[in-house]
Formats: C-alpha cells, sequence, structure tokens
C-alpha cells in the first residue's frame, strides 16, 4: 500500500479525516457532473441523427427535380430536333419546284416522307416527355408536402432537444459551481492525486474498505496494518493495486 503522508502533503492529522469526507462529498458531484457532462455529448449527437434522418428524406426531392430537368433538357433538345426536321421539310418541298424529271421528283418526295415519317416519331418522343414531366411535376408536389410536414417534425423534435441540452447545460454549470465550492480547504497537491486517479480510474477515487478487509474498489485483500493506518487518519492511505484513496465508511459518520 501506497501512503499520501499528512506531514509531507501540508496536512495536518486533524484534518485528514476532514480531507477524506471532502474528498468524498467531491467525488459524489463528480459522478453527478459526469453525467451530465456524457448526456451533453450525447444529446448533439441525437440531434445529428434527426438532421441525417431529414437530409435523406430531402434527398428524394432532390432526385426527382434532377429528373424532371433531365427531361425538360430531353425535351427541348427533341423539340430542337423537331423544328429542323420541319424546316428540311419545308426546304425539300420548295426544292421540289426546281426539279425537272419525274425520277428527281419522285426521289425528293421519298426524301420528304422519310422526314415526315422522322417527324411524327419525334412527336411521339415529345408527347412521352410531357406525359413523364406531368406525372413527374405531380410527384415532386407531393414530395414536397410530404417534405414540409417532415421538416416541422425534425424542427419540433430538434427544439426538444435543444430545450433539454439547455436545461443540462444550466445544471452542469450549477454543479461545476458546488464543485468548485467543495474545492476550498483541500490540499492542492492531494486534489492533482485525486485527478489522476480519476482519470486512470474512471469515477472513482476514493473507495470504502469494504467486508472489513477489501479494496471497495479493485476488491483486492488490505492487510490489518492498513486498516489501522487508515483509522490513526496521519495519512491518506491508497491501495496498492489500484491506487484509490481508502477509507472505512463508519469513521465518516
Amino acid at each position: 500500500m501506497s501512503v499520501l503522508n499528512a506531514r509531507k502533503e501540508n496536512v495536518t492529522q486533524g484534518t485528514i479525516k476532514e480531507t477524506i469526507k471532502k474528498l468524498v462529498v467531491l467525488q459524489g458531484i463528480d459522478a453527478e457532473l459526469y453525467e451530465y457532462k456524457k448526456a451533453l455529448k450525447e444529446k448533439p449527437a441525437e440531434c445529428e441523427v434527426l438532421k441525417a434522418a431529414y437530409e435523406r428524406k430531402k434527398s428524394r426531392l432532390a432526385q426527382l427535380e434532377a429528373k424532371a430537368q433531365e427531361l425538360e433538357l430531353g425535351r427541348k433538345a427533341k423539340e430542337l430536333e423537331l423544328k429542323s426536321k420541319e424546316q428540311n421539310i419545308i426546304t425539300a418541298n420548295a426544292q421540289m419546284m426546281t426539279l425537272k424529271t419525274n425520277k428527281e421528283y419522285q426521289a425528293k418526295l421519298f426524301e420528304i416522307e422519310n422526314i415526315k415519317a422522322d417527324k411524327s416519331i419525334l412527336e411521339d418522343e415529345i408527347l412521352k416527355f410531357m406525359e413523364s414531366s406531368d406525372k413527374l411535376v405531380q410527384e415532386i408536389a407531393q414530395e414536397k408536402t410530404f417534405l414540409a410536414e417532415e421538416e416541422k417534425k425534425y424542427l419540433d423534435e430538434k427544439a426538444k432537444v435543444d430545450v433539454i441540452i439547455a436545461d443540462l447545460q444550466d445544471k452542469a454549470s450549477a454543479i461545476e459551481a458546488r464543485r468548485r465550492e467543495a474545492l476550498t480547504d483541500i490540499d492542492k497537491k492531494i486534489l492533482a492525486v485525486y485527478d489522476r486517479v480519476i482519470e486512470n480510474r474512471g469515477e472513482t477515487a476514493l473507495v470504502p474498505v469494504v467486508g472489513g478487509n477489501s479494496c471497495g474498489g479493485c476488491f483486492m485483500h488490505v492487510p490489518p496494518q492498513v486498516i489501522n493506518k487508515i483509522k490513526m487518519y496521519e495519512e491518506i492511505v491508497r491501495c496498492e493495486m489500484c491506487a484509490r484513496f481508502l477509507y472505512l465508511q463508519e469513521d465518516l459518520g
């Protein structure tokens, strides 16, 4: 077992027990503060989950709008092609007036019929684009209505979480104020050791001896001579195995 000697640490014999009591109170405050800080880390993550779910729903609308844009561009391209075919028909008809042989005339008629056939196909394709666009416009309108409802749900849930976070921050601030008050008159060197043990051992730096002869932290055996050292309160005794501070619950009242 290792010890923090009372004289070495500038702590008088009469204050060792009081120091232990103050550290036990401090540890209770730290345990409470730990839970609030843990919640303050978790709650913003909840907001991120809500936001991610909402963003996934928004992506559906973005996909529909992108598809609508694609259809619009496709329709316009076909319309330009249709205008070109119509112009070709006008040009071909004008050319017929200058033809001198029946063979040339028949060839030009055949050319015009082919252009008209292409024109008919383009008109059908444009109609299909328009029908698809009309259907998509309805889908987009429905998706926007759905998304507006989802946005309201998301913002409502986020607002609730924000209220909880604000409340946690207020309570954590109040606990931190209590902690600062609890630090009064505790030797700084002992506090430094306490903080290191907390950092290495989680939330517990001080533990009572349990079952009469076991460390309440690691449950290793505490020899009788060490129990006697604790009872004398001339020094702060630490467990050799886990380095936690040891005390006797019954001595603290």
